[in-house]
């Protein structure tokens, strides 16, 4: 069980929470200084309308703090390896693969869990076929007829969405753990028995984030580009978070949690309802958030490795990325209602870092959707500064590219200043997009 929060009972937990405020006001000290710092060094008071230039002062003086408390904790990071008494007693472990008109890419989804290193008589392998109008039910039959006991089929009538195809293996599983892989991924030999390691070894762990890569990505330029820029999404951000143990997305690709944790609040997460509307996309995103209000970390394994299908054209990308990006606005804010306890929870050392994290996130995303607007606005007004702001933003894509050959020594590190360019030029419209129609629903990627 997860360390509970200490509360204002008791002479101690009135201390702990005293120590956090002190904590979370010297960090706030520093924010108000560097600002003052920007506000006054910049001139953006002289450039812009003065209340705007000190609200872009403050920005700016978080994600400066913000990134260098990044730095030090991506920098500090490592993964846990299992030592061979923990890989001798593995626990028993349901994989559940939701699928929907993915054809034979399932049977080779399936066949890789199966060849996972992981004792065969502890792993149990749960695939939904979320009522496909192709032939991958017929794979699912073919790959569960020749592994009896090791695969359970599972045929929806009709097709209702990822979260709830995910429910019913959820409610099938018995095992001690539970794990997710999309129908489109490949997992590879080590990576169940290092995604389960953290769950092993700490009982305040809740749920585990994998690494996710791309497996198509020398196809053309834009699966080269993605290739970067998933890297730097789990071997940078997740890493970082792993240093908060608060890892905020465990992505649906490949993600584990402890079955006793979620199964009684099952029915609550498939239900979900945002501003009146149901939720059935992020699903994995709304699943970590379930983990983290109820006290638990979460933790991210580099070392815990599955290759995705990522797209290979625009209309598909942008398409994930409306539905990552409405997945983000809508948890983004709902963590907020959990931030403050766990700040307390994890103490003046993590808990104000935790807490500036997580109103950042909402915060990035919404300085994203009003980044469009204000950028056509700057580009009239005061061109010269959007300039500014252009070399601002490719010095922080170098910056992502410097990263990205830490955890990969490749060349391919270009494409990640690539994607940078084609981002600002492509893809400013998304973000907005996905941020006014957040009550929509759908998978976008699928079928």
């Amino acid at each position: 069980m997860p360390a509970a929060a200490a509360t204002t009972a008791t002479p101690q937990g009135r201390a702990a929470i005293a120590r956090v405020v002190l904590a979370c006001a010297l960090w706030l000290a520093v924010l108000v200084g560097m600002a003052l710092f920007l506000g006054t060094s910049i001139s953006w008071r002289s450039q812009l309308w003065a209340p705007l230039g000190w609200l872009g002062a403050g920005l700016s003086a978080a994600f400066i703090v913000s990134w260098a408390v990044r730095l030090v904790l991506w920098w500090r990071y490592r993964p846990l390896e299992p030592t061979p008494r923990e890989r001798a007693d593995l626990p028993s472990l349901s994989v559940v693969i939701p699928a929907f008109n993915e054809g034979a890419m399932v049977r080779r989804s399936i066949e890789s869990v199966l060849q996972s290193h992981y004792p065969a008589d502890r792993l149990h392998v749960i695939v939904v076929n979320d009522g496909s109008r192709d032939d991958t039910g017929a794979h699912i039959d073919r790959v569960a007829a020749e592994h009896p006991g090791r695969v359970t089929a599972i045929h929806l009538p009709r097709n209702r969405g990822k979260r709830h195809a995910l429910y019913a293996g959820f409610r099938r599983a018995t095992s001690e753990l539970v794990a997710t892989v999309d129908s489109d991924s490949i997992v590879l030999p080590q990576s169940l028995a290092n995604l389960v390691t953290p769950l092993c070894r700490d009982p305040r762990i809740g749920g585990v984030a994998g690494k996710v890569v791309a497996h198509n990505r020398r196809e053309n330029v834009l699966t080269r580009m993605l290739g970067v820029r998933y890297i730097l999404g789990f071997d940078f951000v997740r890493a970082y978070q792993s240093g908060l143990r608060t890892v905020w997305c465990c992505p649906g690709a490949l993600q584990a949690y402890r079955r006793a944790v979620i199964a009684p609040h099952l029915d609550r997460w498939r239900d979900q309802r945002f501003l009146g509307a149901a939720c059935t996309n992020g699903d994995d995103h709304a699943m970590t958030n379930l983990v983290l209000s109820l006290g638990y970390d979460t933790a991210y394994q580099s070392n815990s490795t599955v290759e995705t299908l990522v797209p290979n054209g625009y209309v598909r990308l942008c398409k994930m990325y409306v539905r990552w990006g409405r997945s983000a606005t809508r948890e983004g804010m709902l963590a907020l209602r959990f931030a403050a306890p766990r700040t307390v929870r994890l103490g003046p050392g993590l808990g104000p870092l935790v807490l500036m994290d997580a109103v950042l996130q909402p915060v990035t995303v919404l300085t994203k959707a009003m980044g469009v607007f204000a950028t056509l606005a700057i580009a009239v007004l005061h061109p010269f500064l959007l300039v500014k702001a252009t070399i601002a933003s490719l010095t922080v894509a170098g910056a992502y590219c410097i990263i990205f050959l830490r955890s990969e020594r490749s060349t391919e590190t270009f494409f990640g200043l690539l994607y940078a360019v084609f981002a600002m030029v492509a893809l400013p419209w998304v973000q907005p997009f996905a941020t006014i129609t957040v009550r929509r629903n759908g998978w976008l990627t699928r079928g």
